[in-house]
């Protein structure tokens, strides 16, 4: 059966579903954003006991954060830790006020890193050097070494002190030992020889003998 004129000469034009329904929906975007990270310095010192360090870190962990560089020292019968952690910044002052009064028998204190810019919460270490001095107790001998050190951009990563008497003479022997750290980017110049050279001619001057030497890449927490 033939259609008739009036409708063979009209074109019927039916729109695409698809278009129908994205012309109709509404699209909804959304952007989510990390949080802004804050680095902290948490320090807690008080008389030693069990579950110090894991007081602290269950605090941090409860409230998001990230345990990088720490450092801990029992001296005396007393315990002092030292702790860099990443965590959100909104949750930097619940976080003060927790540590504060959730860690028995502690002086628990937390601050903000003065350089958020550069302060990592694992700083890369560019060379590790282990020292040791062996001799009689002198006025400021700590104080000297440690200058040296300083006047190169190392730092102290960890340090011992003793006192022993000899067993002839009755005199004291003084020893003292650690590690000297110096982080990305080294200062420019920077020489382990020199370093231990002038190390060497404070031994001389001291009446004491020192020994400097690199470790880095091999292990610098024991």
């Amino acid at each position: 059966m033939a259609l008739p004129t009036a409708l063979c000469s009209r074109a019927i034009i039916v729109p695409s579903v698809s278009k129908v329904l994205l012309s109709k929906a509404s699209v909804t975007t959304r952007q989510f954003s990390a949080p802004v990270k804050k680095v902290v310095v948490i320090h807690s010192i008080g008389k030693d006991r069990p579950g110090i360090v894991a007081d602290v870190t269950r605090i941090v962990t409860d409230k998001g954060g990230n345990v990088g560089e720490s450092r801990a020292q029992l001296l005396g019968g007393h315990f002092s830790l030292m702790m860099l952690v990443e965590i959100a910044e909104k949750e930097v002052k619940t976080l003060e006020e927790q540590l504060g009064s959730g860690v028995a028998g502690m002086k628990t204190e937390c601050f903000e890193a003065d350089d958020q810019k550069n302060a990592t919460v694992a700083p890369t270490i560019a060379f590790a050097g282990r020292f040791k001095l062996s001799g009689a107790d002198n006025p400021g001998i700590v104080h000297k070494l440690t200058s040296v050190l300083a006047h190169h951009s190392l730092t102290i990563g960890n340090m011992k002190t003793e006192h022993e008497s000899c067993p002839f003479g009755g005199t004291e022997l003084f020893t003292m030992e650690g590690r000297a750290l110096g982080y990305e980017p080294l200062a420019s110049g920077f020489e382990m020889g020199k370093v231990r050279d002038e190390l060497m001619e404070l031994g001389e001057s001291l009446n004491c003998d020192i020994e400097f030497d690199d470790i880095t890449g091999h292990s610098i927490r024991h």
